[in-house]
């Protein structure tokens, strides 16, 4: 069975405005380096290093899975990943992997 990623409309927008890939979504969806969950958007969060423009950055990556189906929330580049994770983590992000 084929997982199929869905973009919401947001998460389109801002992957035109950042100049994203969907296979750099694709890839850190399903291939991240870590993935935490958080409590308040009750998404999964998929986090993965990645080429953006030539610059190396991290890709984080808001989804709800349901089924075969992955629904990206929205996309965003990460320069400093340490500072993202302490903000969040044990607070509003819990990581699984």
């Amino acid at each position: 069975m084929q997982t199929e990623i869905e973009l919401s409309r947001h998460a389109s927008l801002k992957l035109k405005e950042r100049r994203l890939r969907i296979s750099e979504i694709e890839k850190t969806v399903k291939n991240p380096d870590s993935v935490s969950y958080d409590l308040i958007s009750k998404t999964l969060v998929a986090v993965r290093r990645a080429k953006i423009d030539g610059i190396e950055t991290n890709l984080i990556v808001p989804f709800v899975k349901t089924g075969n189906v992955i629904k990206v929330v929205t996309v965003y580049p990460c320069r400093d990943l340490a500072k993202e994770i302490d903000r969040k983590e044990g607070t509003r992000w819990v990581r699984i992997k």
